[in-house]
């Protein structure tokens, strides 16, 4: 009887510890705040996971950079120390430079267009890239933040010239600073957490970001001018360590890119209508004179000796091979 006791309970050991190794908890660092569409998304994308796979796939979110600034939590993905996170491609691009294409300046037509470009074969390479030296796989390789645009503090820039001898705050990425100096003004690396400080205390001349960062960040109330250039995309990702997701079973691994990929569809509706309704917002305060209408022509033409110096940090062919997937989508 005794022996009978003793199995029993090693057999009932064994299955409780089995149900242990079973279930998986996934640590996701993010940069979004309360507030934003996507910090909502991806506690979205937790429930759906929990509940999809009964529990056993856990996604324990940290938003709000509280375990470090974008940069750190890619390198913290790269080295397994953090399973998940939403970096934008131009912070990719410290592992992989050509990922900042996806930002290039004055690049794109629209977002169908970008869209089905950065989800198509001419990133494919970079996404492997990224695999394969650097451990990190994409769950959703495109995620809609918005255009982006410029706001100045007094000064109306309908075009290029408009912007000569100005400081303009940019992110401390080599796409910003050549793009700003072909437009004859100053780029001006200052940390986004200190940008309000710089434009109230006129530190700087101006700065760009999308509507929904302009709006909820409160910058139109120290900037007395919104100039909608719409001169780069702005488009986040989300991607895993490879080694945490060769670790799901691929029942969960399938459930994970699904519920990734409704996050990523569901979070280009909401800001792309956010956009829009923050935008009105911003006009009806009578606060910041808008520029609808800048030469977008004359901006396009200004940057485009800059994408040679670019090419160099990119590559020649990552460059040649995005430009004739653009030129196909296009006659298509």
């Amino acid at each position: 009887m005794f022996r009978l006791f003793t199995a029993a309970a090693a057999f009932a050991g064994a299955v409780a510890l089995s149900g242990v190794a079973q279930a998986q908890t996934l640590r996701f660092g993010h940069a979004n705040a309360p507030g934003e569409v996507a910090y909502d998304m991806f506690n979205e994308l937790a429930a759906n996971v929990a509940k999809r796979t009964d529990g056993k796939v856990t996604i324990k979110i940290f938003p709000s950079e509280q375990l470090g600034k974008e940069a750190d939590l890619v390198q913290q993905v790269k080295s397994g120390a953090l399973d998940m996170s939403a970096p934008s491609m131009p912070v990719m691009s410290a592992l992989v430079p050509a990922m900042e294409m996806a930002s290039g300046p004055f690049l794109w037509k629209d977002w169908n267009e970008a869209e089905t470009v950065l989800r198509g074969a001419a990133f494919e390479p970079l996404w492997d890239e990224l695999r394969d030296k650097h451990n990190i796989v994409p769950l959703a390789k495109i995620i809609y933040w918005g255009w982006r645009d410029f706001t100045f503090t007094e000064r109306e820039v309908h075009k290029p010239e408009d912007m000569a001898g100005l400081k303009i705050r940019v992110p401390e990425s080599p796409i910003w600073v050549e793009m700003i100096r072909a437009f004859g003004a100053a780029p001006t690396p200052i940390p986004f957490g200190e940008v309000y400080t710089a434009l109230q205390q006129k530190t700087v001349d101006g700065q760009e970001n999308p509507i929904p960062t302009i709006f909820s960040r409160k910058f139109y109330e120290v900037q007395g001018v919104l100039t909608l250039s719409h001169h780069m995309l702005q488009n986040n990702t989300i991607v895993i360590n490879k080694n945490s997701f060769a670790r799901l079973s691929p029942e969960n691994q399938k459930i994970l890119l699904e519920e990734a990929a409704k996050v990523s569809a569901k979070n280009t509706e909401l800001q792309q209508a956010r956009e829009k309704s923050m935008l009105e917002d911003i006009r009806k305060s009578g606060r910041t004179k808008i520029i609808d209408n800048p030469d977008r022509a004359a901006f396009q033409a200004k940057v485009e000796p800059a994408y040679a110096n670019l090419e160099k940090r990119w590559g020649v062919d990552n460059l040649k091979r995005l430009r004739a997937e653009i030129a196909r989508v296009r006659g298509n």
